[in-house]
């Protein structure tokens, strides 16, 4: 809805009609290394509470959600996949075999919604007819493999009808170590062709990247006007050799780190990119193998958010907004932990219990793949100084920016816990209106102290700080 003036009663009604919709669903796929996991879906608004298990899934699994329904991968020796309906309870809409001993890692979809999935035991990439549930075609990647016969593919990312998938090219020989620069590997969903990346070689080239063993997702970012990929390298574990890549998709060219493993302390296990100098991640302490939340906002050193006692952070998401999920497998203390994707702070100070350690989110996506166009370079977003600032109860703050810019406002005490939330676009003359009534979402008045609103949209963000008197 668009419009300059939204009193905080319908931003509040916004929030909460959003919360309970598929599109404020998330999932956690969880498992403690047995033979089966489980799922189940938490609600992406405050207090980010948690469902019962929903499903039975293969104890290493990860997914994907395309078009309403949610697709479990079941990797390893399980090399199946499941077809769940959240809108019907999480009814299992379909399960089949994908074949045995390929190792599937991930699903990605085209324009006209046919699946593909790589795999990581034999070179081969899959298309998969979800509805008749078999295997129509695999497509070899033979040609990408080092001198063990196999490329070790894994994550994708589909932009069109072109999809990226990570080449991590591992001497299974010695003992899996890197055997050279990392690749992405781009094949055309519309055609079935490999797309050659540098005509310039004999055969089809991959995209050859600065550091080896690609091991996170590939994210989509935008920056100075254009779309990038980015993806984590590992490199060998243990040194601090590798880092974030960044790649053109348009011109099928690698640009190097947008940071390396040194400036980020450690080995890059997950990734995500908030703003233009701004990357929270887990690493792996090189020397204590241990895992840690970081964030990097460039220069030679990260922050550290949170530091784990053992291997025990598994994987990080970001809802595109205001919040940041964290996968903490902690003996004892796991859940699911959210933080203030703006400060860093924890939002809550529990982790919010998920049955068994979570080990893997799924975040609703696009219902359709399609290609994202290049954005337009904006002026930042601003907010106002409240006014009035202490105020008793009500105050104004007025935003501006680029016009239409999709704005999320949070409210959080000092302790960093969310207390209130606004969504509003900006209007034509890029302009929005946010009222803080000293009041919560559920309605509760607030207790008397400072809080921090920050405001996130169009690639900028904005802070201010208001004291509620009583």
């Amino acid at each position: 809805m668009k419009s300059s003036r939204i009193p905080l009663i319908i931003a509040c009604l916004a929030v909460l009609a959003a919360a309970a919709a598929d599109a404020a669903t998330g999932w956690v796929l969880t498992g403690d290394y047995s033979q089966f996991g489980r799922l189940r879906s938490f609600n992406q608004a405050s207090p980010w509470n948690a469902s019962g298990d929903l499903a039975v899934t293969p104890g290493d699994a990860v997914g994907r959600e395309y078009d309403g329904l949610l697709y479990v991968v079941g990797r390893g020796g399980a090399s199946v996949l499941q077809i769940y309906d959240p809108a019907a309870g999480m009814a299992l809409v379909r399960e089949f075999s994908l074949g045995a001993g390929r190792n599937p890692q991930d699903i990605a979809f085209d324009t006209q919604g046919r699946a593909f999935v790589s795999c990581y035991d034999q070179a081969v990439l899959l298309r998969v007819d979800v509805q008749a549930g078999t295997v129509v075609q695999a497509y070899s990647t033979a040609a990408f493999a080092d001198v063990d016969g196999l490329p070790e593919t894994a994550w994708m990312l589909a932009r069109g009808d072109r999809l990226f998938i990570t080449c991590q090219k591992l001497d299974r020989t010695n003992f899996y170590a890197p055997s050279g620069p990392g690749a992405l590997l781009v094949f055309d969903m519309a055609s079935g062709q490999w797309v050659d990346a540098n005509p310039a070689l004999p055969g089809v080239q991959p995209i050859v990247l600065a550091g080896r063993n690609p091991y996170t997702r590939i994210e989509a970012v935008g920056v100075a006007g254009s779309e990038k990929l980015r993806v984590g390298c590992v490199g060998f574990y243990g040194l601090l050799d590798g880092g974030i890549d960044q790649v053109d998709p348009a011109t099928l060219a690698g640009e190097g780190f947008v940071a390396t493993e040194a400036q980020l302390g450690g080995d890059i296990a997950a990734f995500v990119t908030t703003g233009h100098t701004s990357i929270y991640a887990v690493v792996g302490d090189v020397a204590t193998f241990n895992t840690n939340f970081v964030r990097w906002q460039g220069g030679p050193g990260s922050a550290l958010l949170r530091a784990g006692g053992g291997f025990v952070y598994s994987d990080l998401a970001w809802d595109g907004g205001c919040q940041l999920f964290l996968a903490d497998r902690t003996l004892g203390a796991d859940g699911l932990r959210v933080f203030n994707a703006c400060t860093g702070l924890p939002l809550g100070s529990a982790p919010v219990a998920t049955g068994l350690p979570p080990f893997s989110f799924v975040l609703p996506a696009d219902p359709v793949a399609s290609p994202v166009p290049p954005a337009t370079p904006t002026a930042a977003l601003r907010m106002s100084p409240p006014f009035p600032n202490p105020c008793n109860p009500s105050a104004r703050l007025d935003l501006s920016g680029p016009a239409g810019t999709m704005v999320q406002v949070l409210a959080t005490d000092l302790a960093g816990r969310a207390v209130a939330s606004w969504s509003l676009e900006l209007d034509a003359d890029g302009r929005g209106l946010v009222t803080f009534d000293g009041r919560g979402p559920d309605g509760r008045t607030l207790a008397a102290g400072v809080y921090r609103l920050t405001a996130r949209g169009g690639g900028g963000w904005a802070t201010r700080s208001i004291t509620l008197l009583k």
